[in-house]
């Protein structure tokens, strides 16, 4: 007996006797055993059976679906092939089920976070175009063949990851001696790509290579600043993105220049994250260019990109500028910062009321950056989570970070972890921070501020 997909696996497992109950006088010499889902498998399969499976073998030339009753499209869509091509079965097939098939089949499990509303069409679409974007070869300009596949996923494909990029290779049909000593650092063009996929909303990318075992060269992993000059020309053009992440590359100040010209005057991006890159403080100062000439983000994250104080007091000064009020989150994680360079962030933060959120963890602290936080918390309203973890502060400061807390009656969340601050300390901040969270629920509950 053929079980439906649409038949929920627990309703099953409801109807599953229990072994006890299969080891009953009488259950070996019962006839009809009505759990029993398997009492056809010898039988010949009904003759309703071959014409579904006639209809599904020759689907491509005769596309049945609308014509059958329910039963027998439930049975379709469970036997229908995989391979059928993707421009002739986007447009007409939404059941979930067939589409999980074939997620399943090509790409096995998904590892991402599902987005709200997700759907297997929407998820198998996103894999399959990372999957040509990232078999894409740049010297045969294969994005500009993508035009008719990607113009059937748009409707689709909100997000787009790309894990990987292939490197220039000399054409096969290049002449020996045409073929040049340095090959170009050269990667395909998302202009064409973004262009066709205008619903997208996150774009997230990492410049280089995986799994190239023997075959490793360091080119393989560089980057040039055409590359981001026509990447950023591509967000020039898009108007629908609002997450942005190029990380875990070798971008340098000159990469993160050309992307930067293309989102100055970009106003629906929130997020843009050049996480573990080397963009240095020429590079920071560009991100600080783009906060002072007016944006939208909420959230920057420029972690581990080799900031100092220049690149840091560009930003804080960035930030004092009250063109970008909507900061809500900055990361300047492993970054050596140091004492100027935390300065000129707590000097912007004092004086502003952004970000709400703000992560200096293993920023390289020197003596007198612990004490100059002290003092900032003690002026700050504003200022809802602080990350200063993985950098010293040791016990006497930790007085200090306790008494300054005392008075801050906002901050919520605040990271100390391996920081060399006692357990005493630590209980105290934990305190504090229980105060300030019950405080800001209360006064959710109670705006009015009436007593209860």
């Amino acid at each position: 007996m053929r079980i439906p997909h649409n038949i929920n696996q627990s309703t099953l497992q409801v109807y599953t006797p229990s072994t006890d109950t299969t080891d009953l006088i009488g259950e070996q010499s019962r006839k009809l055993v009505s759990e029993n889902f398997e009492w056809d498998k010898n039988q010949c399969h009904s003759l309703k059976e071959y014409c579904v499976a006639a209809i599904a073998k020759y689907f491509k030339d005769k596309p049945l679906l609308k014509e059958l009753p329910c039963e027998d499209l439930v049975y379709l869509l469970d036997i229908l092939p995989l391979d059928l091509p993707l421009e002739f079965i986007i447009p007409l097939i939404d059941n979930e089920h067939y589409w999980e098939r074939r997620f399943v089949d090509a790409f096995k499990y998904n590892w991402r976070t599902k987005p709200v509303g997700w759907d297997w069409k929407t998820l198998y679409l996103e894999r399959h175009c990372q999957k040509m974007v990232e078999e894409a070869e740049p010297q045969y300009e294969d994005e500009q063949t993508f035009d008719e596949i990607l113009e059937l996923c748009n409707l689709y494909v909100k997000r787009l990851f790309v894990e990987q990029l292939q490197m220039w290779k000399p054409p096969l049909t290049m002449e020996k001696e045409d073929i040049p000593e340095i090959w170009p650092i050269q990667h395909i063009s998302f202009i064409p790509i973004l262009k066709k996929l205008n619903n997208l909303e996150e774009f997230d990318l990492i410049f280089g290579m995986k799994n190239v075992g023997v075959d490793f060269e360091w080119n393989m992993f560089k980057v040039s600043p055409a590359d981001c000059q026509k990447l950023g020309k591509a967000f020039q053009d898009h108007q629908n993105l609002r997450i942005i992440r190029i990380h875990r590359s070798k971008l340098e100040f000159r990469h993160c220049q050309a992307l930067i010209q293309g989102l100055v005057g970009h106003h629906t991006v929130q997020v843009l994250d050049l996480s573990h890159c080397k963009i240095g403080d020429t590079g920071a100062l560009c991100c600080a260019y783009l906060l002072k000439t007016g944006t939208n983000l909420k959230t920057l994250n420029l972690s581990n990109n080799d900031i100092g104080k220049i690149g840091s007091e560009g930003i804080g000064f960035a930030m004092l500028q009250g063109n970008c009020e909507m900061l809500h989150e900055l990361n300047l994680r492993c970054n050596p910062l140091g004492t100027e360079g935390v300065m000129g962030i707590m000097r912007a933060v004092v004086r502003c009321a952004i970000p709400k959120i703000l992560c200096i963890a293993a920023c390289s602290f020197e003596d007198e950056t612990a004490v100059k936080i002290c003092q900032m918390l003690k002026l700050n309203d504003t200022l809802k989570e602080l990350d200063i973890s993985a950098n010293w502060i040791g016990d006497d400061i930790g007085d200090m970070l306790v008494e300054s807390l005392e008075s801050n009656e906002i901050i919520e969340k605040l990271d100390v972890r391996e920081t060399d601050i006692s357990s005493e300390q630590l209980g105290k901040i934990q305190e504090i921070l229980k105060r300030n969270v019950e405080s800001a629920l209360l006064a959710k509950l109670n705006p009015s501020g009436e007593d209860i």
